[in-house]
């Protein structure tokens, strides 16, 4: 990675992992490191001197089963350790972060020599940076052992424009501006990550950040970092699932094939209303023998300790939660499907878990549901649930929340309890959509006519009912966070689905 490139790349990432919580350390490679950030997502570092970089992935690459002793030894210094502050010797392609628990001491991420703890950064890491003249530049081919920021590509490009193109692109760059973000192909295929379009027989992708940059360089290289070893390794992930995926699709059938049979009792219960007023419907017994319009016999099983009367509303009750049941049994496989990705044992299309944009979970009006709780879809696309009263609460944990959702609710005191759901464990939720469900469970609380709320966030996991308490009593193991935002009474109005 060009060092001008690595300085804009870094000032964006110290944007989105500043205050984040390092949870665990991963080395799927030899030189390359994962370090899990939480919500903020996997920092991945891969180090060489002419094809290291780094960038921010939902998805973790896969591991080795035994870790190396650096990455425990990492784990154990690193682990649920706060970033505090950040800092950037970009000339040299190193970031520093200072850590949490122990003052003074520095997470150092060397693009070189890969990640290391020192206690206390030397005064001069990120000083002042000299920019010589375009005159030196030109003239000089080793420039970069004095000025390690005048890279070769950078030099390159500088002989190559005119001197008054040259001049101009030196003085954005000492300032702190760059052209534009571009992965950049020359007629061998190789490639680079550039800050600047750079002249001659170049295709370039420009991309909006350095980040999406970072991030789709890394992925067309991970593989040439992982050891072969690894890819025997995805496979038996990717069979473990596949068999786990045809375990739960056949238990699906069983249910299915129940629920069928539970539907067909409403067949039986209209031969015994068509003829119930040739029965004594108080009568009881254990067998019916029942002729219907084509003169077809049919012998109906009845349960001996009910009505012949009480027997026809049971089928007929049976009968309506087997359709009850199928459908939902039908979004269970569907839902299923959605989130399995590459199995080639599913001979049916799997869709893509996030395709042009986030992949919403829909929940229709009149359903149980909407009855149990008011629907919401916030900015960015999640779907969150705000109990209507304390007696559905309850519901709507066990019923429509999985162990991954998140639960919102104020703190001290009554309120409305609130779920945010998510794909899965793996759903990294943004900043926004976490502050519009805290917004919402505050907004149906003691709290809401304050200007600012506190809310709880806990894994619904987290949160279980108290035993022989009123409706709506919750106990929470672990709170995640605990999160201060100002209250917007519009905000309802707008994310009303």
């Amino acid at each position: 990675m060009e060092a001008n490139f690595f300085r804009f790349a870094a000032d964006e990432l110290f944007s989105r992992i500043k205050c984040q919580r390092i949870q665990k350390v991963y080395m799927p490679g030899p030189d390359l490191y994962t370090l899990d950030l939480g919500r903020a997502g996997n920092l991945i570092l891969a180090c060489s001197r002419r094809q290291g970089f780094f960038y921010l992935s939902s998805v973790k690459p896969p591991n080795t089963e035994q870790p190396a002793s650096k990455v425990m030894w990492l784990r154990k210094h690193l682990k649920n350790r706060r970033i505090l502050e950040t800092r950037s010797q970009w000339v040299n392609r190193r970031m520093a972060f200072a850590l949490s628990g122990q003052p003074g001491q520095w997470l150092i991420l060397d693009l070189l020599r890969g990640p290391g703890l020192v206690q206390g950064l030397d005064p001069d890491f990120d000083g002042e940076i000299v920019w010589p003249k375009l005159e030196q530049v030109k003239f000089h081919d080793e420039i970069w052992k004095t000025h390690p920021h005048i890279s070769p590509p950078l030099r390159k490009e500088l002989s190559a424009r005119s001197p008054e193109k040259a001049g101009k692109l030196l003085a954005q760059l000492s300032l702190g501006h760059a052209e534009g973000f571009f992965i950049c192909r020359d007629k061998r295929d190789n490639s680079m990550l550039s800050c600047f379009k750079p002249s001659g027989d170049f295709f370039c992708q420009g991309f909006g950040s350095a980040l999406e940059a970072c991030e789709s360089f890394g992925r067309s290289r991970l593989d040439a970092f992982l050891p072969a070893s690894l890819e025997a390794l995805q496979n038996k992930l990717d069979k473990k699932r596949s068999t786990r995926l045809d375990k739960q699709l056949r238990r699906i059938q069983e249910d299915r094939s129940r629920l069928k049979n539970m539907v067909l009792c409403g067949e039986k219960g209209r031969l015994i209303q068509a003829n119930l007023y040739r029965l004594k419907a108080d009568e009881k017994t254990q067998r019916l023998t029942i002729v219907d319009h084509t003169g077809t016999e049919h012998i109906v099983e009845l349960d001996g300790k009910l009505s012949i009367l009480e027997n026809m509303e049971k089928l007929f009750r049976s009968a309506a939660k087997g359709k009850r049941g199928l459908k939902i049994i039908s979004q269970r496989e569907k839902d299923l499907l959605a989130g399995f990705s590459g199995g080639e044992k599913v001979k049916k299309v799997v869709p893509e878990r996030y395709p042009a944009g986030r992949k919403s979970e829909k929940i229709s009006s009149g359903t149980i549901l909407s009855r149990r709780a008011h629907i919401f879809r916030s900015s960015d696309g999640h779907i969150i649930l705000r109990a209507k009263n304390s007696r559905t609460a309850g519901d709507l944990l066990r019923d429509h929340a999985s162990s991954s959702d998140l639960w919102f609710h104020v703190q001290d005191g009554p309120g409305a309890h609130t779920i945010l759901k998510r794909q899965g464990k793996e759903d990294q939720v943004p900043e926004k959509s976490m502050h519009e469900a805290a917004c919402l469970a505050a907004l149906a609380s003691y709290q809401k006519k304050e200007q600012k709320g506190r809310v709880m966030c806990a894994l619904v996991r987290d949160v279980r009912p108290v035993k022989g308490a009123s409706p709506g009593q919750v106990k929470v193991d672990r709170i995640l966070e605990t999160l201060v935002i100002p209250l917007d009474p519009e905000l309802e109005k707008r994310l009303k689905k």
